[in-house]
Parts: C-alpha cells; structure tokens; sequence
C-alpha cells in the first residue's frame, strides 16, 4: 500500500505535472479527481482570452486516468498504450477538473473514461485512455 501511495504521489511530483499545475484531489477504487489550475502560459497565442492549449488537455487526461488506473489494486505498473481525445468546447480563463474512472480492467489492460470540465461545470474535453498495467 505504502508502494502505490509513493507512485501516485510521484504523479504530483513529476517535472510535468509541476509545469502544469496538476494536483490530485481523490483517487480511490478506479476513479480520480485531479485539477489544473488556470495559468496564461497554458494558453494558445491570441492574448488573455485565448483558448487554453489542447496539449495540457491532453495531459491533464493522461495524468487522471493514470491517477485512476494506480487505484486499482491490480495496478503494479503502468504505461500509457493510447488515448483518443475529443474536444467538445473551449476553456479560457478558468481552472480545468478531470473525473476518470477505470471502466474496466484485466490482468494487462485498463480502459479509462476521462471527462474534463471548466469551473461553469461545461465540458470542454473527454478521453478514452487503454493502459497496460502489471
């Protein structure tokens, strides 16, 4: 327990993760919470109104449905195999909040459903994440 507790930490503490923000506010039995707070340098070019950039999305996905997979006791190891994301809306100018949750899992897979919503509670993004797990 004390193993899994030191990676999803690891999570948090990761150089990208830092650059971005990120902070897991839950992950418990294949879900997870993590917030990316709003900053200008997340942004696409076009001023304070510019919309925030599809790659911190990306990321923000990537790292919740990691957050999500290391809650599962089946979880040893991790590696992301691949992630579709759709982009249902723009986000400017507001922290970002992604809900993932294990949808299923086997002995070497995991299937997780990413939403990620602004502070108004719009959907700017989901994700469909397959990661191979140990």
């Amino acid at each position: 327990m004390a193993a899994r507790r030191e990676n999803l930490d690891s999570l948090e503490r990761a150089p990208f993760s830092a650059l971005l923000g990120l902070r897991i506010e839950s992950r418990a039995n294949g879900t997870a919470v993590v917030r990316m707070p709003f900053s200008p340098t997340l942004l696409n070019d076009g001023g304070p109104q510019a919309p925030i950039h599809g790659g911190a999305i990306a990321s923000l996905a990537d790292v919740a449905a990691c957050a999500a997979v290391w809650s599962i006791d089946a979880t040893t190891r991790s590696a992301t195999i691949s992630m579709t994301v759709n982009y249902a809306g723009m986000a400017s100018q507001s922290a970002l909040v992604a809900l993932a949750t294990v949808r299923r899992h086997g002995r070497r897979l995991a299937s997780v459903n990413v939403e990620i919503r602004d502070e108004a509670d719009a959907l700017v993004a989901d994700a469909l994440v397959t990661y191979k797990i140990a």
